[in-house]
């Protein structure tokens, strides 16, 4: 899921010029690298290291080497840059760590670093975003995109009262994650909600000002708009901006896929109805844990219990994906108590 995460850093800046919270990041072209514990070196390579969504994931990982005896690390590239990544990945291999997982940037590019450590005996695997065709053991997934695209057309819908006209504001038109998450959306609308009307097509952009603009053309065209769904993370809050600044707030609903330091100030004023992620923490817990059993040699079960995570996950062996769970709804009630 790459173009969401590159969406959150220049989301967090687009929220920054808003007003709302701002972010730091890493100094230089890169992280260094940070460890702990003692005993087997794991490490894990972030897209973008000192941003909170990654700063949360370590918390997780951390907390779950610690309590499998393993000394973790996780280091990754300042800015969105792929070309520094795969360094930085090279550099672990280079420096004997036994297992790395990677949420690769640019999948092409990666592919050769994975297979020359796989070749070397590391144990490689992909978290938070895939490289589907590298020599990777395994991918941990945070939800299915089935799950993803039902949950936020649920929560649109909730707010909607099961009726009226929505519209959707997306990503880049060629980004298959966004597509994919519209399409699962759209097919759960159909099915389950007959009584509400998608108007205007699928609205693609590029930025947080776009997105802005499309859900002022979408509000401006459709004066009875009922809902917008915002598909990446750097369109929540142009949508939610566009609500506010309309008067709108209450009377046009507003879920999409959005952290929650991204989203919280629009669901805390009204704007924005929820936003639809993961548990960030808890991904670096089952990241770490699937680095571990692979290192014993073991094979992960359809269906496994992880210490630190209160339900089971799954695993389909025929694409080697392990997913976390069912994705999290964060709203009015809950919004503050999550720091990415």
């Amino acid at each position: 899921m790459r173009n969401l995460r590159v969406g959150l850093v220049t989301a967090l800046t687009a929220v920054a010029l808003a007003a709302c919270s701002t972010v730091g990041g890493a100094a230089g072209p890169s992280a260094a690298p940070t460890g702990s514990g003692g005993g087997t070196k794991v490490a894990f390579v972030s897209q973008v290291e000192g941003i909170p969504y990654f700063s949360a994931f370590k918390q997780g990982a951390e907390q779950t080497a610690r309590s499998l005896g393993l000394s973790y690390t996780q280091a990754g590239p300042a800015t969105a840059d792929a070309t520094e990544q795969v360094r930085i990945f090279n550099s672990l291999v280079q420096q004997g760590y036994a297992a790395i997982a990677v949420s690769p940037l640019d999948p092409r590019s990666m592919n050769p670093a994975i297979a020359a450590a796989r070749e070397k005996g590391i144990v490689v695997i992909t978290s938070d975003a895939d490289a589907p065709d590298s020599r990777r053991q395994l991918f941990v997934q945070q939800a299915t995109d089935a799950a993803l695209g039902a949950t936020v057309m649920d929560e649109i819908a909730k707010a909607m009262g099961g009726k009226g006209k929505y519209g959707i504001v997306s990503g880049a038109a060629d980004t298959q994650t966004f597509n994919s998450w519209v399409a699962q959306a759209r097919k759960r609308q159909e099915s389950a909600y007959p009584g509400l009307q998608l108007v205007g097509g699928v609205r693609y952009t590029t930025d947080t000002a776009q997105a802005l603009k499309e859900a002022q053309d979408l509000m401006t065209a459709n004066p009875d708009l009922k809902g917008i769904i915002a598909v990446p993370s750097t369109a929540v809050p142009g949508v939610a901006q566009a609500v506010q600044n309309a008067g709108k707030a209450g009377k046009v609903a507003v879920s999409g896929f959005g952290s929650p330091k991204t989203a919280r100030t629009f669901v805390e004023s009204g704007a924005m109805t929820s936003t639809v992620l993961w548990d960030v923490p808890k991904l670096g817990v089952l990241t770490v844990w699937a680095m571990k059993q692979l290192l014993d040699g073991k094979q992960i079960a359809a269906k496994s219990t992880v210490p630190g995570l209160q339900q089971p996950v799954e695993y389909a062996a025929d694409g080697k994906i392990l997913v976390l769970g069912p994705p999290m709804v964060f709203t009015k009630a809950n919004i503050a108590q999550f720091d990415y």
